[in-house]
């Protein structure tokens, strides 16, 4: 899993996303139900590598 999203998000900082992977990974181990934990964590670190890869929002500059 960590190799696949490497290579989806490979304008990231390498390690980012096996941090992620980690993080997302570790907030589930106290869980008692197993099975479903690598597609929870792969959905997760997604949708937290998609929202670190996204520009800032644009600000006009301002017109005096």
């Amino acid at each position: 899993m960590v190799r696949r999203l490497e290579v989806r998000y490979a304008d990231l900082p390498t390690g980012r996303v096996k941090s992620v992977v980690s993080a997302c990974h570790a907030s589930l181990d106290d869980k008692p139900i197993r099975d479903f934990i690598p597609v929870l964590v792969e959905h997760a670190a997604r949708s937290q590598l998609r929202a670190e890869r996204r520009p800032a929002p644009y600000t006009a500059p301002h017109v005096a």
